[in-house]
């Protein structure tokens, strides 16, 4: 197995990498190619492309033998014992809005027991980079990074968003139910920028339905290594992450209070 500070220092030069494309795309904006692939809410555009290019670029470079998975350009496999997850532009609506909260993110897991080994996640318009190995803690911009230790629920800012198109009709529902018990929602473009506010203390938690591994995997590592509780409905996910691809992310203290608001909420819609 690799060194792990020797993975995040590649899982960072390959963030940095599909940023600086990103940004440079932005730059000239108007000659971007948009395209929907699921339907009006799920769009790709040829930065989503280029900039996954160059993050690739980087891990051929400095790790040749590992896996890849992109969600542009799906997965190249590896003999190396470790697998790359890789979101190029994770808020591509948000990106192409010309607003701030998308973001990038890089993650290297082990290809056996998906054990989460090293994560960035960079928001690239906040010039900001929040990092993790396993076992290493989180940074924030090379600072050390924590979870908010909010105990009372009604004191807490959740992080959401609405899921996949089967999961929305349920949205309303978890809404009501969080509304009159925290202290407030937010609903970003960006899963990955939302569970590394959560590892920085910007936010207190985050309800996060229906994401793909590449959308979360280093945001949950960054989570973890901050001293939060990652899992489902279902529980926590020591270790690893939900194969239900819904993740819940809060300090310990608000984990189950979270967990116990959410369920009742989604059995009330099915």
């Amino acid at each position: 197995m690799a060194d792990l500070e020797e993975l995040l220092g590649v899982a960072r030069r390959a963030a940095l990498a599909g940023a600086q494309v990103a940004l440079d795309w932005r730059s000239r904006a108007s000659r971007l190619r948009v395209e929907e692939k699921a339907g009006p809410a799920d769009l790709v555009s040829q930065a989503d492309r280029d900039a996954e290019e160059a993050i690739r670029a980087v891990l051929a470079e400095c790790r040749p033998d590992d896996g890849v998975l992109g969600e542009e350009s799906g997965t190249a496999p590896g003999r190396s014992g470790v697998h790359w997850l890789v979101d190029p532009i994770d808020g591509t609506t948000s990106y192409l809005y010309d607003r701030e909260d998308w973001s990038v993110s890089v993650a290297a897991c082990a290809t056996s027991g998906r054990r989460l080994l090293a994560g960035v996640v960079a928001e690239p318009v906040l010039h900001r980079i929040t990092e993790a190995c396993d076992g290493g803690g989180t940074r924030t911009d090379q600072a050390p990074a924590g979870v908010r230790r909010e105990q009372d629920l009604s004191r807490a800012l959740v992080e959401v968003n609405l899921g996949r198109p089967d999961q929305r009709p349920r949205a309303a529902d978890m809404v009501a139910v969080l509304t009159p018990r925290v202290r407030d929602l937010r609903r970003g473009g960006s899963a990955a920028a939302a569970l590394a506010r959560v590892a920085g203390g910007r936010a207190d938690a985050a309800w996060l339905p229906g994401l793909q591994p590449w959308d979360f995997a280093a945001g949950v590592l960054l989570v973890r290594e901050a001293g939060g509780v990652v899992g489902d409905l279902d529980g926590r996910s020591d270790g690893t992450w939900p194969r239900s691809g819904d993740i819940l992310a809060a300090p310990e203290e608000l984990f189950e209070p979270l967990r116990d608001l959410l369920s009742a909420a989604y059995r009330t819609t099915t």
